[in-house]
């Protein structure tokens, strides 16, 4: 009986009164809140709470570094184990062909692990026999690095466990050198048990210090602590203050048991530090916190609280008056919405939390557009999907025929003995195919690109014990601009291949490739002397590009080369690439691609 009077009250009291009361509520139970908060929050600055967060916090950074240590190192146990790799450690360092042929079965097992993890700068190889084998997306080996002569590399001879060592620069490649920390695996031969070969993998410091930043809110900072150098470390650009590192050092070795947490001073400061182990047991997570700033901190928590309860009881009265506008706006803003949906703009009015018939509406709009847009999202997926995973498609149909009579080049020139030809032919060949499928993108800078073109010039000119006169004019300033991978490379395959035989002399046969920037353009021209096109392969052509790569032609069932490439350009560049194609017998032939500078 007394519940249906009070409700009989509230139904008939007008909506100002009843935001009014609501609001009244909402203020005063913040108040209730700060009073509760300020003490809860003296209590937690006791040492037995402060200690509690401190563990809490680093055993979740100790098990995410050796659940990402446990993770990488799984991921690279089938290299370790496959049959190829292990048959390479035993290999004789003179035996340069079975290294080659060991290298080829197993690179693309380093490839498929350092995929998932983008921060690896590289896999390592070192053996007793000197042998070195590096493999990497980013960085080139300097051949001249000896490794045995440098202080911290000729200590990895001697593990014989999985140890990570401290943070160093990557001395061992040319230009940039990156901070690094070298994850050492020993190599157990399967055969023998014998360990006589190491494996590094060679990750950025900046992802292990990443690892370490405070995104918790809590006072403190994490370091890493390398117990045989007996030092923190921070990150890679920060130094720990030596005097504070110092103290740390002299209050862990003091420590009989090697308790989780203990205190320590500097510069008259108290600091707290919590220790936490880690896979490798030359490493411990170390959490040091200024226990001062501890207590300013719940100083300001209350402040603030105190704060924020004295503003919404000021609000509350405030927005309690006008609150008539609260029947109108909102159709207001229904309204507006309703006319940018015809105009097929999807705005979302402002929750609300009245349930009466204004905020049904409301509710009612935002679910509609929300469901439009996310229909027209998922129809914009699946054409973006279906339009990527045809780029890929038509990337990976490598000419299998090149690399067929590359490999039989490659056999003609080992069967004579031509090391020199061979390792110049299967290094070109390397770094070709790993172009192609690296990172497994559809996009590449105009330098890789270029690169790409030489090395394909250079095995062909061992399969055909002739340089053909080729120019590569490229404009410095464009070399960092992102292109369409292998946007360049069939035509002058298609160049050589139709346009130009070994008979034909420097002067008769030239190939100029230029690329030039043109406003906010890229201007790209394959240009050669040779014997032009045949007028029917000519028509073929111009129905090909009139048809915007949609064409089904017996000719290009048989020349997939450069269908594949003019249909890449044009699902990749659509209106804004601009393709043009002349060619006459006995004239020449000249592509120009026009394309947009952008990044993809």
């Amino acid at each position: 009986m007394k519940n249906s009077a009070i409700t009989r009250i509230v139904n008939q009291m007008s909506i100002k009164y009843k935001l009014f009361f609501i609001l009244l509520l909402i203020s005063i139970i913040p108040l209730i809140l700060v009073s509760y908060a300020s003490i809860s929050y003296m209590t937690s600055s006791s040492n037995s709470y402060s200690t509690n967060l401190s563990r809490q916090h680093i055993s979740f950074v100790s098990n995410d570094l050796n659940s990402y240590f446990t993770q990488m190192q799984y991921s690279f146990e089938g290299l370790v184990n496959h049959t190829s790799f292990q048959r390479f450690t035993g290999t004789d360092r003179q035996d340069l062909a079975q290294q080659s042929s060991d290298i080829i079965e197993f690179r693309s097992l380093i490839s498929n692990a350092m995929q998932f993890y983008p921060e690896i700068l590289g896999v390592l190889y070192l053996d007793k026999q000197n042998k070195t084998y590096f493999q990497t997306n980013q960085k080139t080996l300097d051949a001249s690095f000896n490794f045995k002569a440098d202080t911290l590399y000729s200590s990895i001879y001697q593990l014989e466990s999985n140890q990570l060592l401290p943070p160093h620069p990557m001395n061992y490649v040319l230009y940039a050198k990156d901070s690094i920390f070298s994850y050492v695996w020993p190599i157990v031969n399967l055969h023998n048990g014998d360990i006589t070969s190491w494996l590094m993998i060679e990750i950025k410091a900046e992802k292990i210090f990443n690892i370490l930043e405070n995104e918790h809110g809590q006072a403190g900072q994490l370091y890493l602590y390398y117990k045989p150098a007996q030092r923190l470390y921070q990150s890679s650009e920060l130094d720990v203050e030596a005097q504070l590192a110092e103290r740390f050092k002299q209050a862990y070795a003091e420590q009989d048991n090697k308790q989780q947490t203990f205190y320590f001073t500097s510069q008259n400061q108290t600091y707290e530090a919590s220790i936490s182990s880690l896979f490798d047991e030359n490493w411990e997570l170390v959490w040091i916190a200024n226990r001062a700033d501890i207590k300013q901190g719940v100083a300001k928590a209350i402040q603030a609280t105190m704060i924020i309860a004295f503003v919404s009881l000021v609000l509350a009265v405030i927005i309690a008056f006008p609150s008539m506008n609260t029947v109108v706006k909102p159709l207001s803003r229904l309204k507006k919405g309703m006319e940018k949906l015809s105009r097929g703009i999807y705005t979302p009015i402002a929750n609300t939390a009245r349930s009466d018939e204004i905020g049904y509406l409301v509710h009612s709009y935002n679910r509609t557009i929300h469901k439009l847009e996310e229909m027209e999202q998922q129809v914009y997926r699946a054409q973006l999907r279906e339009k990527e995973h045809e780029i890929l498609q038509l990337q990976a149909q490598i000419n299998p025929h090149f690399v067929f009579n590359t490999l039989e080049t490659i056999d003609s020139y080992a069967a004579r003995n031509n090391g020199d030809a061979v390792s110049d032919m299967v290094l070109s060949l390397s770094r070709m195919m790993r172009h192609t499928v690296s990172n497994n993108s559809s996009w590449t800078t105009l330098r890789e690109e270029v690169d790409y073109i030489r090395h394909f010039m250079n095995i062909h000119y061992y399969r055909h014990h002739q340089h053909v006169n080729a120019e590569l004019d490229i404009d410095d300033q464009v070399l960092e601009e992102r292109i369409m991978k292998m946007s360049i490379q069939p035509y002058i395959e298609n160049s050589f291949k139709y346009a130009w035989t070994p008979s034909m002399t420097p002067e008769q046969f030239k190939l100029t490739v230029r690329a030039q920037k043109l406003g906010d353009k890229l201007k790209i021209e394959i240009k050669d002397t040779g014997i032009g096109m045949p007028e029917p392969i000519m028509q073929h052509m111009q129905q090909l590009i009139e048809a915007k790569g949609e064409l089904q032609n017996e000719y290009f069932n048989k020349h997939t080369g450069i269908y594949n490439a003019y249909r890449r350009f044009v699902l990749t560049y659509g209106a804004e690439g601009e393709f043009i194609l002349e060619s006459s017998p006995g004239q020449g032939t000249q592509i120009i691609l026009i394309i947009p500078l952008q990044l993809p």
